[in-house]
Formats: structure tokens, sequence, C-alpha cells
């Protein structure tokens, strides 16, 4: 579930979807992936929308417009916009420290661990280790979150799937319900988004992802969910990204432009809260993302200048599938 920044700097360029599903072709062929989707959109309307493949290399079922996709760490925009929709709420602040989410604990925390902030949970800037270890792997999100807060953060960026599952804690524990209960209500079903499931996708039509050419049905552990555990179709994963576009330019019913503001400017780098970020003259012109992990790839591009994006999806994660991904970019059309 790793944000790959030297792979999100496609370009979008006009052409035809036929070019694109030859692009799919071919990529399939070359580099043995069972399935991809590739869509386009603006604010207002998707544009263009392929899916090609099967659901599973081993079988013979073809991959559907409606079919869910794991989409990784690309899920962190949605945690961050959930935590967001909490400090809206006034439940939370962008500012709240560990030690006042979690006083009765804090005693154990590292003196400088209590300091840490949501804002440094979502930028990845709380100094905390890129991932629980070992058998800390299986335990729940406020477990984890106990060890992780017991030792000396470090300093500066370090990308960490371990913040955003102390971020879901934390969710947790100021809503008092689990945080995937939490992110469909109050960011998914306001947006209209109903297919969302997580871990992988379930039952005998589902899109599998793929390691070293094997179907796979299994994920990170459950605890993973706000840093990258789910899965829903195409169509509503750009609900999400036009929500985005949207309220970047204050056109959202969802939040205030300021919140969005907040979740797009970089905190550390080019690193907001959730998104990787491009600019020019001083303004966030584009928002992107990979996720994987390690048996599904998935990336989300936006434009906020043109209010366009896109959306690729692979369930397999081979270097070789990897490298087709800014070739099917740049030939997928926004207009």
């Amino acid at each position: 579930m790793k944000w790959l920044p030297f792979l999100l700097l496609s370009h979008l360029l006009a052409a035809e979807p036929d070019n694109t599903q030859a692009i799919l072709d071919k990529a399939q062929t070359s580099a043995k992936i069972p399935a991809i989707g590739a869509v386009a959109f603006n604010s207002q309307k998707i544009t263009t929308f392929l899916v090609s493949g099967k659901t599973r290399s081993d079988q013979d079922i073809e991959v559907k417009k409606d079919s869910v996709w794991h989409i990784g760490s690309d899920a962190k925009a949605m945690t961050s916009t959930l935590m967001a929709i909490l400090v809206e709420k006034k439940i939370i602040t962008w500012e709240t420290t560990m030690a006042e989410v979690f006083p009765k604990l804090a005693e154990k925390f590292h003196p400088e661990a209590r300091k840490i902030t949501i804002t440094q949970l979502l930028s990845h800037t709380a100094g905390l280790p890129a991932n629980p270890q070992g058998e800390n792997r299986t335990l729940s999100r406020l477990a984890v979150t106990k060890i992780g807060l017991k030792k000396e953060p470090a300093k500066g960026f370090l990308y960490s799937n371990f913040g955003y599952i102390i971020a879901g804690a934390v969710i947790e524990k100021r809503l008092g319900t689990t945080w995937e209960k939490a992110i469909i209500e109050h960011l998914f079903t306001p947006l209209g988004i109903k297919s969302v499931g997580f871990g992988p996708p379930q039952g005998p039509n589902a899109i599998h992802g793929h390691h070293n050419g094997k179907p796979m049905a299994h994920d990170n552990p459950p605890m993973y969910g706000p840093a990258g555990g789910l899965h829903l179709t195409l169509s509503d994963w750009v609900l999400f990204c036009q929500d985005q576009i949207k309220g970047h330019h204050g056109e959202s019913k969802l939040l205030t432009q300021a919140s969005y503001l907040k979740l797009h400017t970089p905190v550390s780098g080019n690193y907001a809260l959730g998104w990787g970020t491009r600019s020019k003259d001083g303004q966030v012109t584009t928002l992107m993302h990979d996720g994987s992990n390690t048996m599904w790839y998935a990336r989300a591009t936006l434009d906020l200048e043109q209010k366009t994006g896109f959306l690729i999806t692979l369930n397999t994660a081979s270097p070789e599938a990897v490298k087709w991904i800014p070739k099917i970019a740049a030939s997928l059309s926004p207009e």
C-alpha cells in the first residue's frame, strides 16, 4: 500500500476510447494482466468507461462494469475526508493530540507521541513506522495504537500505514463505533456510494487479485482498513473523486471549501492529507495517489484546473503490469 510518486506523473491526452481499448488489449497480452479497468470523467459525468479481462486467471468469467475493485492506499483520501467531516461536526479538530483522544492511555505513550496531531497522522509526518510488525498485525486498531505510541516518534516525512490505522482508532474512539460503520454512514451514504465492502471482493464472480500469476483471495489484516482495505465499483469511486473536485472549487454540499482545501494542501513536500499533489504558481493543480496490497494496483489522478480525472485498476501488481499504467492514462480522454 505504498504511495509511489514517481509513477504518478501521467498527463491526460485526448484520445478515442477505441485507442484506449487497443492499449488495454496490448497491456493484457504483453504483461499477462488478468483484468483492467479504465475510467475518465469530469465533475459531472463519466466520459470513458472500459473494463477488460477475466476475474481470475484460471477461469473464464468476464469482468463487468459493476464489478468491485480493491483500491489499496487510495482509501487514505477517504479516511482523511471522513476525518474532515468529524472536524466540521466539531467532534475533533485537526490539531487534537493523541493525549486528548486517549487520556487514560496517555501515561504509557512516549511524551513526544502524546503530542502527535490528527494532521500529522494523515500527512505521514507523525514519525510513526511504516507498518505494525509481526504478531502486532493481527491486533485491533486500539491495541496496535497503544504499541505504536509507546516509542519515540521519528522526525520528518515517513509514509506510514501505521498512522492511518491509528487515525481509524481515533475515529472509533470519538464515535463509539467501527471505522467501517462510520465511513459508510458519514461519507459513502451521503455521496450515494453503495458498493463498498472491506477486505478482498467475495463471491463466485468477484475479481481476484493475483500474485505471481496466481489468483488470491486474501488481503492485509482488517486493522489496515483506514490505510487501504476496501473495495468498490469504479462508478462509485468516481462519485468520491467528483466530490473532491467539486469541493475544491466550493461546489460540494458534503463539506465546506475550506475543508477540501485543507485536505488538498501539502503538509510536507508534495503530500497533503491522503493525496499526493502537484502545484503551479503556488496553487495545487493535481491530486494523485496509487494503491496496492501487492495483489492489486489502482491509480487515481484528478486535474483540479480542468475538473477532470481518471481511475485505472489492475488485478495484479506485477512490475510488468504497473509499467503500462502511464500508457493507459495517456490514452484516456477526459473531454
